[in-house]
């Protein structure tokens, strides 16, 4: 039995080899996308809509639709209150694949196999050439006192190299922090919110009168505005829950976990792992020109150093904090926010100034408000 399982491990190292060695990564990626695209299309036709009374929508708009939730996109050409629960699950799993954060994620994994296969052919070729007769040149053309000639001085700075910052061993690890993070963040952001709208009669009483799933829209929500798409399950957005600061409060933290900040908490996931574990190799990653510099050596950019990454968290606050004041100031009064109580108002300023350079999860719409809010936004995107 373990001969015939011999040709397909050999077959799928060798399509990895292909793919990572010999294929360009900007054609890898496009082929991801559009596979995942294609799936989508194909899923969203063959499942249901929510009642027979919706008619099926054309292909080019269900494909339009799977485009732009796998590219996080947020534009959509069908009612989204017309789709069956399956197909806003569905939706959910194509807006996680398409997110920022998973997509580095996979980047890590695709990093990691490449510099193990590496490693693996470097380890084999060594092997060869310490095990192998030595050519007869090697000796009389060295100089006295230099190395062999079957291990150059090139060989031996990427020895050296290896042993200070071991690139595999960065990139596996930071790929399960990464997944540990997308997990954690995914889990404790859907409870939240299922445990809120199971609590608050009037926030699930909306979704009671639209026919959605509070589980289902507590999912696709948090998926969604942690990959800063935008979509929610209802037709009007989050303009239903302007009335709910609770649910703003619960939302808004993904829009930046999954972007802007997404560095900021990376730096301190690993800083809280160090602690707790005690593993020295989880401290070493936030030490500038350690593996915090192999990091970036292996195209992940994401880990960034200690002063960028508190400079990066200031000017988020700064711009966060200019388009609060400056919202709260032109639109305190307006028919967006007419209604509310205070707290209510302040909550949806800020959960709008989050949104408008990320997810576009609104709770006002934008044809309510000033000229000047707009102008202000476009200039924040």
């Amino acid at each position: 039995m373990g001969l015939l399982h011999v040709p397909s491990s050999s077959r799928t190292k060798s399509f990895y080899h292909l793919l990572l060695f010999h294929v360009h990564p900007f054609w890898i990626q496009l082929s991801y996308f559009l596979f995942v695209s294609l799936f989508g299309f194909l899923m969203l036709k063959a499942l249901p809509m929510k009642t027979s009374a919706v008619p099926t929508p054309s292909g080019l708009d269900l494909i339009f639709t799977s485009v732009s939730a796998t590219t996080v996109s947020s534009m959509v050409a069908v009612e989204m209150e017309s789709f069956s629960n399956s197909q806003l699950l569905l939706m959910t799993l194509l807006m996680l694949l398409g997110g920022e954060v998973f997509t580095s994620m996979l980047g890590l994994h695709f990093t990691y196999t490449k510099l193990k296969l590496k490693k693996r052919e470097e380890q084999s070729h060594d092997h060869e050439v310490i095990n192998g007769p030595p050519p007869a040149t090697s000796l009389e053309l060295a100089p006295m006192g230099a190395p062999p000639a079957a291990v150059t001085l090139d060989q031996m700075e990427t020895g050296f190299i290896k042993n200070q910052r071991d690139f595999t061993s960065i990139a596996r690890l930071l790929m399960f922090i990464v997944l540990g993070y997308l997990v954690v963040v995914h889990l404790a952001g859907y409870t939240l919110v299922l445990v809120y709208l199971c609590a608050v009669a009037g926030a699930r009483e909306v979704l009671i009168g639209k026919k959605i799933n509070p589980s289902t829209f507590s999912i696709f929500t948090v998926v969604s505005t942690f990959a800063n798409c935008g979509f929610v399950p209802t037709n009007e957005g989050m303009v239903s829950f302007k009335s709910f600061p609770g649910m703003l409060l619960l939302v808004m933290p993904h829009v930046l976990l999954g972007n802007t900040l997404f560095p900021v908490f990376l730096r301190l996931s690993i800083r809280a792992l160090a602690r707790v574990t005690g593993r020295p190799e989880l401290g070493e990653l936030l030490v500038s020109g350690g593996p915090a510099a192999a990091a970036s050596a292996i195209g992940y950019g994401h880990l960034l150093p200690g002063a960028r990454t508190r400079f990066l968290a200031l000017t988020v606050a700064a711009f966060l904090a200019v388009q609060l004041v400056l919202f709260c100031a032109m639109e305190w009064g307006s028919d967006g926010l007419r209604g509310l109580s205070a707290f209510q108002k302040l909550v949806a300023a800020l959960f709008m100034s989050v949104n408008s350079r990320h997810s576009g999860e609104m709770v006002v719409d934008l044809g309510a408000v000033s000229s000047a809010v707009v102008v202000l936004y476009v200039v924040m995107m």
